[in-house]
């Protein structure tokens, strides 16, 4: 399954913003100074008049078909802010954030 790059950051900020919510009364929490991003990505040009140029991440089960879509490898270094421009802290539980397999 393959999905939108602008999908794939509103689902990673969603996620931030969920471990933050759930730090607010924690002892510990972790500052996010910067996150780091290496997608393998399909690029699109679509010939439509409003089309232009959509950016799909490629799902590790599909590595066979996506290489007759030209993949590239995109690496993104996001800083993390609030909407004011403070820092993001989030819980000490991050298990949740992870795939242990």
């Amino acid at each position: 399954m393959d999905i939108e790059l602008a999908d794939l950051l509103a689902s990673l900020r969603a996620e931030i913003n969920r471990a933050r919510i759930d730090s607010r009364d924690q002892d510990v929490r972790f500052r996010i100074d910067s996150i780091d991003l290496e997608l393998q990505v399909a690029v699109e040009k679509s010939a439509e008049a409003d089309g232009g140029v959509r950016f799909w991440v490629v799902s590790l089960g599909a590595k066979g078909a996506a290489k007759a879509a030209h993949t590239h490898t995109v690496r993104l270094a996001l800083s993390a802010e609030t909407a004011d421009g403070g820092q993001v802290l989030t819980g000490d539980d991050v298990s949740g954030l992870i795939d242990l397999g």
